[in-house]
């Protein structure tokens, strides 16, 4: 049979030879599984299809057909294995005649004719030789010998200018002609050529000569060598010259090499190389013609900053062209080695313009540029979706012409720029975040070289934080305004936001509400335009926490503005929720995709909320009040005034916060804890113990007020302002707050913490058990055993003590918004109710057992004489009336009193 004819998917029983060489084999329909045989296989990572025979590896990513399985199972090359299944199968392969072998022999004296140089000379000075290989072939031998004359590596040579290193080589190429460095010293200068065969004919020629093996072999360490010599590098007419004379360059500088290099080329008399002008002229002649070349050969300053030419019009960054690529305007293109012709891979020129180091997490991204209609356009990625063929097709989306067709081509191209301009790719630092930043950096306005890597989505609210007008009439806007003291104090606080860093002070909201006309949303347009566009950088309650928390995070260190609590609803456990996680200044713990927990968002902050209802009721936790400043009223004394303000905070806007953080930059941490503390004093002593978790909060704005007031408000005048805010004015290490501003920050903060005294809600446990008494007493006919209705305990006969069934109080206080179980804790603590170690002794019970309608059951019990004995809420009149007869219908029943409201009904 002829075998060209043979179809081995229908002679090859797939089933039967896969299953005898792969263990624990599982078949499926035509899908077989099982260890692969070919590595230390633990889990069923090879897949054979049994109608094609084809076969793959997931684990070592690689597969093939049944021949070459076959051939590696047993350790043949392909075409014995193909032979021997045929054979195995009883078909018998027809012998072919071999096409003549292509003559790859080369020799010693094929070389010398074609060099013109001697070929003893060569045998002698050179020591080539004529080495027979294994296959029969023959080649040149050419070996690099080091310093010491020891043979490090060697070279063959074959026909058709055939070089291969010999096995092993890495690590141990040198540069050719390192033997005759004594002689070189001698002579005081060194002519760095590339290749054997240019080095030969300088030799030939008496030259001082050094030869690299490639454009890109010099190494750094190997500059050592040639200290103390003049250096004249070779420079070929074409892109492969001026990559040699560029590596040699870099590699000298970083060599630490101290000596006059020089650059030279025998294009000057129209030649290649030397080699050329050796065949061209002759020995003498050519000699003669290099020398004068060498003698008047341009001087090369290392120091000099390296001058690359532009690639293309406008680009960001100037950068070099990788070996074997080309980018331009029209796109990226490989150059091919062997016919050295350009093929264009892709239409848009792309380039890399900085490594990026993440200040959060460390990781690195690469900032890439790409043209596209004419235009240049800037991306970040990660260096995963960068240097992977499958990855970088993202960049599709934004307008590259790259498919999964030429993706691995442009990878490659992008590889290989990187490692040929590393030099010249400047690392930056990178954040997701605005506000403080390692180094006393800031975002917006003291950037200093970090650059902010957002997602796209971001973008807008990145932008948000703009500079628009003049800081000037900013100031003239907002001066007349801060007579009032609420409006004064929303504004100061969106300058306390940068200060809480410094400050080691906790998160605190400002939320100013009343009704609609009082210019509450103005008053917040204007304190956030200090920092951008007051329109763009304002959210509302109507997000998810999600929302919130990432807006928080990327507003890190800055006001963060919330307008309209309403829209939040009536849902006061959710708002609270908000509250304690903005405050929590942290994020969720969330897991990641590919395992693992993805980065925790953090953050600081002064919150700046506007609403129509307080923030807080009576069944408000008390950590949401201790966090939450209210601020009741209209900051504007009428509407026209809060409509201007509308208007206007936008038209000046985004200058006064960076100018202020600035200065802070400028200033000793010390000093402004120092005035702090002056200030947190000051407010304490008037506080005289009342609202003491807010003064801290209040403390820090009026400090903000005081700075703010003295810098901008008082003594700066314009051109000073204009300086801060372009970081030109050399600040004083000095807080330098004037005593008028001081003064007034204290009347500011004094009025404030007299609103929160006024406003104070009380303790939530306080309010819970108010909220108990009151129930009890108005409920007291449903209470006693021959209660009409549904009973709710009983009294003592004193009538000091109530016995409340524990279901009945757990539902009253749930239904009121209070929490059971700290409720009763409270009420423990403070001896109010029996309470009682577990048997188990996990804990305390708050419940006693009492007889009750001929039966036993649980109670709590609830000392309300004692509560009125403290706090005088049940005075000897209420116990009087509480003996009086109580009057029956004609039945003899009590009568339920229609104005008793039960909780649970």
């Amino acid at each position: 049979m002829n075998t060209a004819d043979v179809d081995i998917d229908r002679l090859v029983d797939y089933r039967s030879e896969y299953t005898q060489y792969i263990k624990k084999a599982k078949i499926t329909g035509d899908q077989l599984i099982g260890l692969c045989p070919f590595h230390d296989d633990k889990n069923n990572s090879l897949s054979v299809n049994l109608k094609t025979g084809q076969w793959h590896c997931f684990a070592e990513d690689r597969g093939g057909n049944f021949t070459q399985f076959y051939a590696e199972i047993n350790g043949l090359d392909t075409k014995e294995a193909y032979k021997q299944i045929l054979e195995k199968y009883g078909v018998v392969q027809e012998e072919k005649k071999e096409e003549p072998k292509q003559n790859k022999s080369y020799t010693l004296a094929q070389y010398a004719f074609e060099k013109r140089l001697p070929e003893e000379w060569l045998k002698e000075s050179c020591r080539l030789s004529t080495v027979k290989g294994r296959d029969g072939d023959t080649y040149m031998k050419i070996p690099y010998f080091d310093e010491n004359g020891q043979e490090a590596t060697f070279r063959k040579r074959f026909a058709n200018k055939d070089f291969r290193w010999k096995y092993g080589s890495s690590g141990k190429i040198g540069l050719y002609g390192e033997w005759r460095l004594p002689q070189i010293r001698k002579a005081g200068y060194a002519a760095m050529v590339e290749g054997e065969s240019d080095s030969q004919s300088m030799w030939y020629m008496g030259i001082s000569t050094l030869g690299v093996p490639g454009a890109s072999m010099f190494k750094p360490h190997q500059a050592g060598m040639l200290q103390d010599l003049k250096v004249y590098i070779h420079q070929e007419p074409d892109k492969g010259g001026e990559t040699f004379l560029r590596k040699i360059i870099e590699g000298l500088r970083e060599g630490g090499f101290i000596g006059k290099v020089y650059r030279w080329s025998c294009n000057q008399i129209g030649c290649k190389d030397p080699s050329a002008v050796y065949l061209k002229f002759g020995k003498e002649e050519a000699q003669k013609k290099i020398m004068r070349l060498i003698e008047s050969a341009e001087e090369i300053d290392l120091d000099a900053p390296e001058e690359i030419p532009e690639a293309i019009q406008g680009a960001p960054v100037n950068l070099r062209q990788p070996e074997g690529w080309i980018y331009s305007d029209k796109g990226i293109s490989h150059i091919d080695e062997k016919k050295y012709t350009p093929t264009l891979i892709c239409r848009t020129p792309i380039i890399l313009t900085q490594r990026l180091k993440s200040l959060e997490t460390g990781e690195e991204k690469m900032e890439i540029a790409f043209k596209r209609d004419g235009t240049w356009h800037r991306a970040i990625f990660p260096r995963s979706t960068i240097f992977t063929a499958r990855g970088i097709t993202v960049l599709a989306d934004l307008g590259c012409t790259i498919t999964s067709e030429n993706a691995k081509m442009v990878v490659r191209f992008l590889s290989a720029l990187e490692a040929e301009n590393i030099d010249i790719i400047q690392r930056a630092d990178a954040t997701s975040t605005f506000g403080w930043q390692p180094g006393k950096r800031f975002i917006p306005g003291r950037e200093q070289g970090i650059v902010l890597d957002i997602d796209p989505s971001q973008k807008g609210m990145a932008t948000a934080y703009c500079q628009v007008g003049e800081e000037s009439k900013w100031i003239e806007t907002m001066r007349p305004h801060r007579e009032r003291d609420k409006f004064r104090f929303i504004l100061a606080a969106s300058f306390a936001a940068p200060l809480l860093r410094i400050l080691k002070q906790r998160i605190f909201f400002v939320y100013n509400w009343g009704g609609s006309k009082g210019g509450k949303t103005a008053a917040l347009k204007a304190a956030l335009s200090a920092w951008g566009d007051p329109e763009r950088l304002m959210v509302n309650f109507n997000a998810t926490q999600v929302g919130l928390e990432r807006t928080a995070s990327f507003y890190c260190d800055l006001p963060l503005g919330i307008d309209e609590r309403q829209l939040a609803g009536r849902n006061q456990e959710g708002l609270e929720k908000t509250v304690y996680m903005i405050a929590s200044g942290t994020g969720k713990i969330r897991g990641s995709k590919g395992g693992g927990l993805q980065a925790t968002h953090q953050w600081r902050t002064v919150a700046l909320a506007t609403g129509e209802e307080p923030m807080s009721t009576e069944t408000t936790q008390t950590g949401v009040s201790t966090r939450v400043l209210e601020i009741y009223g209209g900051p504007f004394d009428n509407e026209k005034d809060a409509g201007r303000m509308h208007q206007e905070a936008g038209m000046n806007c985004g200058w006064t916060g960076p100018a202020f953080v600035n200065r802070l930059i400028g200033l000793d941490e010390r000093q402004i804890m120092e005035k702090y503390e002056e200030m947190l004093k000051y407010v304490n002593q008037i506080a005289d113990g009342k609202s003491g978790s807010h003064v801290a909060g209040i403390s820090a704005v009026a400090l903000a007020d005081a700075m703010i007031d003295s810098w901008f408000f008082t003594q700066a005048d314009e051109e000073n302002v204009d300086k801060i805010a372009e970081n030109e004015l050399d600040v004083k290490n000095s807080l330098d707050i004037l005593e008028s501003s001081w003064e007034r920050a204290k009347q500011m903060a004094a009025a404030i913490l007299q609103e929160q005294m006024n406003a104070d809600v009380g303790d939530v446990n306080e309010n819970a058990l108010q909220f108990i008494v009151d129930w009890v007493l108005q409920n007291r006919l449903y209470f006693g055993e021959k209660a009409i209705g549904t009973c709710l305990g009983k009294f003592s006969e004193s009538g000091n003590t109530v016995y409340i069934f524990p279901s009945a109080l757990n539902q009253a206080l749930t239904k009121a918004g209070y929490s059971p179980r700290k409720t009763l804790k409270y009420m423990a603590d403070r001896d109010l109710i029996a309470s009682s170690e577990r048997k188990d002794h996990k804990g305390k019970t708050y419940q006693v057992t009492k007889r009750f309608d001929n039966r036993l059951c649980k109670f709590i019990q609830f000392s309300i004489g004692k509560l009125s004995e403290k706090e005088d809420a049940v005075d000897i009149d209420d116990e009087a009336e509480q003996e009086a007869p109580v009057q029956k219908d004609g039945d003899g029943f009590m009568p339920v009193q229609e104005s008793f409201d039960l909780p649970f009904q």
